[in-house]
């Protein structure tokens, strides 16, 4: 199994940061737009190549972004009205998501075979999401998985910005 931890600063997704493996090499790169409308997220490798784009919808409304690797659309991600619990559709490429969303702690499929596995772990002033993924994995199946936790926790960020400024 090859495990990815995600290291970043509480509402820093408008910035960058590394993924690491677990032994803390540097993996992938993201970066946030700031100011950039509609909001992306860029995942390059080591070498500086950008490898996938994550980019969401500004006029729609429930949260949906559209992932692309190598230049290639490959799904879109939407959250889906739920009153309990959140719950996310995934268009294309045989990909679902079951576990517990809101507490980033949940599994990935593509074609009923899982490909990662997330698990958020709280820190004093970082959020840290260990990603575990098949030793069998291709490279897309690694950016498929990165893409989804990415859109996921900025879907979950602005929920919870948008309850804070309503009371």
């Amino acid at each position: 199994m090859k495990k990815l931890i995600v290291n970043q600063k509480l509402f820093s997704l408008s910035g960058s940061f590394w993924v690491t493996d677990e032994n803390e090499r540097e993996c992938y790169q993201i970066k946030g737009s700031l100011f950039q409308v509609p909001k992306r997220f860029q995942i390059y490798d080591v070498l500086g190549n950008e490898r996938a784009v994550i980019t969401h919808k500004v006029f729609s409304l429930l949260p949906k972004f559209f992932l692309s690797i190598d230049g290639k659309e490959q799904m879109t991600i939407s959250k889906r009205f739920s009153l309990f619990k959140p719950k996310y559709d995934i268009e294309s490429k045989n990909i679902e998501i079951n576990g517990n969303i809101w507490d980033m702690n949940f599994e990935i499929l593509k074609s009923n075979s899982p490909i990662g596995h997330v698990d958020k772990k709280w820190f004093s002033i970082r959020d840290k999401y260990m990603i575990v993924i098949d030793d069998d994995s291709t490279e897309e199946n690694i950016l498929l998985v990165l893409g989804i936790v990415l859109a996921i926790d900025y879907a979950k960020k602005m929920e919870e910005s948008s309850s804070s400024t309503a009371n």
